[in-house]
């Protein structure tokens, strides 16, 4: 039985934006779903990724918007800069316009500051910033009802935001939001990152640590040279006289668990940057592929995207299928598709 482009489509964006909703309600958005993860959630790759998957549900959208209210002070600008220097003008845009929504919440001067950053190459002909599934075109303002000058500034249409005030506190002593612990520990920045990277990674080098948290290579240098004036970083010599960094995660893991190191389960390092590219390449290999027909030509690009997918969570030692061979007829693949799929959104178990 051969599976339509839509149904390919459906398979990706539900359970994308599924997987989407779990994330988000355990870090604090109000959401059914509170799971918890076997990884640590990272909110300045999990905010980018929103922002593009986003727009084909406005509840999410809209509740990440109130969560940012809430919670904001806890994002690291950063690593959020850095991963945009990577994303597409759309989604700078984007992120300009949620920017200056917040600094007109009265949220700190950083969100004003990204909001001038990126508003720059905005088109003259606005967009509907919420998608229909597979349009290729939108409709250009919405009739009867107030429009969000903000988003408009930026190149959007929508209609006026206004949060809806439940989204909690994050709760920082959960196992997948690690991140934000060693935030109120060490502040939002490079320090935390480079501390989380070293408590679920035998050790690293400046430029290691740094491709993995998404800053710059003097960026990670500088923090970790830093840390390791606390004499709890330590450093010694690998290989040809490069300086690696290190710490005693038995000991940082009872500090961190109150003593109870046999309850805590130690996150999952996932470089969710890399990551998330990738699904991201996957969605637009979808759409590219949306009149093609050919069934071969559509299993051979899946089959390159998924792989950049598999080989991200293989890394990080999350059990998912394997990537089907080029052996595969291409009127198999679409079930393999599926299953990989629905894996890869709701896995739960990690390999020991």
């Amino acid at each position: 039985m051969k599976m339509s482009q839509n149904d390919f489509r459906d398979i990706f964006i539900d359970n994308t934006l599924g997987f989407l909703w779990r994330q988000w309600s355990a870090i604090g958005v109000l959401g059914e779903a509170r799971a918890r993860e076997p990884w640590a959630i990272d909110p300045e790759a999990l905010l980018i990724f929103t922002l593009e998957i986003g727009r084909y549900d406005a509840r999410l959208f809209d509740e990440v918007m109130d969560w940012l209210v809430t919670n904001g002070h806890w994002i690291d600008m950063q690593r959020l800069r850095g991963i945009l220097r990577k994303s597409s003008e759309e989604t700078c845009r984007l992120m300009g316009a949620v920017s200056e929504f917040l600094a007109s919440q009265g949220k700190e001067r950083k969100w004003s500051n990204l909001a001038k950053l990126c508003f720059k190459n905005i088109p003259e002909e606005r967009e509907e910033i919420f998608k229909i599934r597979y349009a290729k075109k939108h409709i250009s303002g919405i009739i009867g009802v107030p429009v969000d000058g903000i988003y408009l500034k930026y190149g959007f249409f929508r209609a006026l935001l206004k949060p809806s005030g439940k989204s909690r506190q994050v709760i920082p002593t959960a196992e997948s939001n690690i991140r934000f612990m060693l935030r109120g520990l060490f502040g939002v920045g490079s320090r935390a990152e480079c501390i989380l990277y070293l408590l679920t990674h035998e050790a690293g080098h400046p430029s290691e640590v740094a491709k993995a948290i998404g800053i710059s290579i003097r960026g990670a240098q500088d923090a970790l040279i830093e840390l390791s004036k606390s004499g709890l970083v330590m450093t010694r010599i690998k290989g040809k006289r490069k300086i690696e960094y290190w710490l005693s995660q038995a000991q940082w893991w009872e500090f961190m668990s109150k003593g109870s190191i046999e309850e805590i389960k130690r996150p999952v390092w996932i470089d969710w940057i890399a990551l998330f590219n990738a699904l991201l390449k996957v969605w637009k290999t979808l759409l590219e592929i949306g009149e093609t027909k050919s069934e071969y030509i559509k299993s051979s690009k899946l089959r390159d995207a998924m792989e950049i997918v598999g080989n991200e969570f293989a890394q990080s030692g999350i059990d998912i299928p394997p990537i089907l061979g080029r052996n595969v007829r291409p009127e198999n693949y679409a079930k393999a598709f599926e299953e990989f799929i629905i894996r890869v959104f709701g896995v739960e178990k990690v390999q020991d």
